[in-house]
């Protein structure tokens, strides 16, 4: 669990601002090149205007819909200092329903939208038109902020191992980790090697890797075979016992 915490906490993540905002650098710069190339004389041909127009058209769709959403969103989800997003937020709706409302009625009437706007709100509307899409950009930047501070604020750098602040974190939050303690090793090896065992079963299954019942059977076998030692190893039973059996207490010596 701990890993994957970790692993979520460097996925890298979204910013919604940083594309609303390259969105809103599409819809001006083009405008902002037909306009200057206009200015200079460079006659534009009109199949690269109608480009131009139509991705600065879909771009201005894309941050004046998209955008004030987030924004909504950002304002929702906002502990405190709203104030400025719901002010940006509420400009950014304004402007954008000055730009739709007439379009809407120039096409519900079949006219022109300059017929419609008229010469005394040309300068309103074209207003609009521009600060509606720096809003929003500047709206969601402003929230992206924000969020990355919450985000460093719920997420803190953690001191390293080695650091005498560094805190284990348990593995369930609300829950302590168990703390490891060994066994106690309270059953000795029955045939008298002196290794301690935590449990009956392991001290009996050591008998495979035990030295003392390995004495124990090269004696029978030197027994068997009629070669019998003048002598036995201390802590080899005589071969006469019983071999592996645990239970035989004598130990016999030279």
């Amino acid at each position: 669990m701990t890993i994957q915490q970790a692993d979520a906490n460097h996925r890298p993540r979204t910013h919604p601002g940083v594309l609303f905002a390259i969105a809103a650098v599409t819809v001006t710069a083009p405008r902002l090149a037909l306009a200057f190339l206009a200015a200079d004389g460079v006659v534009v041909p009109t199949v690269w205007r109608i480009d131009l127009l139509a991705v600065s058209s879909i771009a201005t769709a894309v941050v004046l819909t998209g955008g004030t959403a987030y924004l909504a969103h950002a304002i929702a989800v906002a502990s405190s200092a709203r104030g400025l997003l719901v002010a940006l937020w509420t400009a950014a709706l304004v402007c954008s329903g000055a730009l739709i409302a007439p379009a809407i009625v120039a096409t519900l009437r079949a006219q022109s939208l300059s017929a419609v706007l008229g010469g005394e709100r040309h300068w309103g509307w074209s207003i609009c038109a521009v600060l509606a899409v720096d809003l929003v950009a500047s709206g969601a930047m402003l929230a992206d902020a924000r969020r990355s501070a919450l985000d460093r604020l719920g997420h803190p750098v953690q001191p390293g191992a080695g650091s005498p602040l560094a805190v284990p974190a348990d593995l369930v939050q609300g829950v302590n980790s168990p703390t490891l303690t060994p066994a106690p090793l309270l059953h000795c090896c029955p045939w008298g090697c002196g290794r301690r065992f935590a449990t009956r079963d392991a001290a009996n299954g050591h008998g495979r890797h035990c030295p003392v019942l390995a004495a124990r059977r090269a004696a029978a076998v030197a027994l068997d075979s009629g070669a019998v030692p003048a002598s036995l190893p201390h802590g080899v039973l005589a071969p006469d016992r019983q071999l592996g059996d645990p239970g035989t207490p004598d130990i016999s010596q030279s």
